[in-house]
């Protein structure tokens, strides 16, 4: 923009940050209020700063932190977005954590199941079984609030009980390890395992695990590739015309790229990654120290939020179930099959659950097995996570990492300043009021709230059909 002066001043809109702001104000209104308990219950104002310094320090700066809030945020990943993709399809899965459970006994069962498989088959069928028990255990709530109207809240609370109770019969019953004197499942099979950072090179040794990572490079060429050309034909498309000498016709500038070019790039890639890729690694590798647990579920997580942004946002699947959470009724006029919608996505939601107790199971557990006592609350915490983050699967990356931060530097928190470390748990359940409660933030800190016309559709309610 030119001034009077004539100077140019560039004028930034924030407006894409507005969405921020309550979470964000939500956030810092918690740990102030956290902050105040510690106070009123230490009697002593330096012991809130060690408190919150310690629990920095635990979550980043001490040996392994940064890698271990990482690990702790994978879960709160994949079940964030299975609550959020209830959201945006207008219910309330409430059941994560049984879904999370009935994934991880899925998952320790087929890892069991076929000794002797290469991993680039075993792995892949466990994470699959994985995602398939919950999102079977899930599509049961969403076919009961279809059909019979039963209430998705109520339904998957009562699920949740059966999960905990059907998980204990199995590890302490038929998978229970004979030869462990802890109640615990036999481990699952190698090639089963997550793998972790600082095995790869080794890993990438067996050309079959190489020619899986190639798959997977070739994959992901092949997608950015496909993404790039289909940018630059829009921008061809957009155009303006343009005038062709000696001749009476306009025409636009040309549009066509190579076809197969996604094609190339995926050949190329695939190939590159599978020659270079267990030399470079043997070379060279950043992940050096064998007791870091760091694995490449974290990878899975970064997936998992792009691939769920992209089934929301840019498929077919994603606007019915979108459009169902925001209005079934239209969504019917329309001639949208509102039971198919509710089951698909209670089945996704729980499919992203399953995946998160898989992962905790092959990836995390010292043993690489399910023991009695396994999940510590993520489901329930993952309500807070994907209502702090908008439903949004990016905004799900972060918040999973604070989260998982809070949760890793708790220890460090409380051997340091002597509070304890379920302050942390107050901390999140104040996170979850503030941002359920938006009016309340705007009064703290008067914002006005903006003038609109909204059209509020609940798809169904208590004992209702949707």
């Amino acid at each position: 923009m030119k001034t009077a002066s004539g100077t140019n001043r560039v004028r930034l809109n924030w407006s894409f940050l507005s969405p921020l702001l309550l979470p964000f104000l939500a956030l810092v209104t918690a740990l102030l209020v956290g902050a105040l308990v510690i106070w009123v219950t230490s009697g002593n104002l330096l012991t809130v700063f060690d408190a919150y310094v310690g629990l920095v320090r635990g979550a980043l700066f001490k040996e392994r932190g940064l890698s271990e809030s990482f690990i702790a945020a994978v879960p709160y990943v994949f079940l964030s977005l299975a609550v959020a993709v209830g959201f945006k399809a207008g219910l309330f899965n409430i059941g994560v954590e049984g879904q999370f459970y009935i994934g991880a006994i899925s998952a320790v069962w087929m890892g069991q199941l076929l000794p002797g498989l290469p991993a680039i088959i075993h792995l892949p069928l466990t994470l699959l079984a994985g995602a398939a028990g919950g999102a079977v255990w899930a599509a049961i709530p969403g076919y009961l609030k279809a059909r019979t109207g039963a209430h998705e809240v109520i339904t998957t609370i009562m699920l949740n009980y059966v999960s905990f109770r059907f998980t204990e019969l199995m590890v302490s019953g038929p998978l229970k390890d004979p030869v462990s004197t802890a109640v615990q499942t036999a481990p699952v099979a190698h090639a089963a395992e997550v793998w972790l950072f600082y095995d790869i090179p080794a890993r990438l040794q067996d050309p079959l695990n190489a020619l899986a990572v190639a798959l997977c490079a070739a994959f992901i060429g092949f997608v950015v590739a496909r993404a790039l050309r289909r940018r630059r034909e829009r921008k061809a498309r957009n155009a303006p015309m343009v005038l062709t000498v000696g001749r009476a016709n306009t025409r636009r500038a040309p549009t066509v790229f190579g076809r197969h070019s996604s094609l190339s790039a995926a050949l190329i890639t695939g190939i590159l990654t599978f020659i270079f890729l267990p030399l470079l690694t043997r070379l060279w590798w950043p992940f050096t120290d064998r007791y870091d647990r760091l694995h490449i579920g974290v990878l899975f997580a970064v997936a998992a939020a792009i691939g769920v942004w992209w089934l929301l946002w840019k498929t077919t699947i994603g606007f019915e179930l979108r459009t169902v959470g925001a209005n079934a009724n239209a969504a019917r006029y329309a001639g949208m099959n509102i039971t198919r919608n509710i089951v698909l996505a209670m089945a996704i939601s729980g499919g992203l659950a399953g995946i998160a107790g898989t992962i905790e199971v092959l990836g995390v557990s010292i043993c690489r097995c399910l023991p009695l006592f396994f999940s510590s609350g993520y489901g329930f915490d993952s309500i807070a996570i994907s209502l702090l983050a908008n439903n949004n699967p990016f905004g799900i990356l972060g918040v999973s990492f604070l989260f998982g931060a809070m949760r890793n530097g708790a220890d460090l928190m409380e051997l340091s300043s002597g509070v304890s470390k379920y302050i942390i748990s107050l901390i999140q359940a104040l996170i979850l009021l503030f941002v359920s409660a938006p009016p309340i933030i705007r009064w703290l800190f008067r914002i006005r709230s903006e003038r609109k016309l909204i059209d509020v559709s609940v798809t169904g309610g208590w004992g209702g059909k949707a």
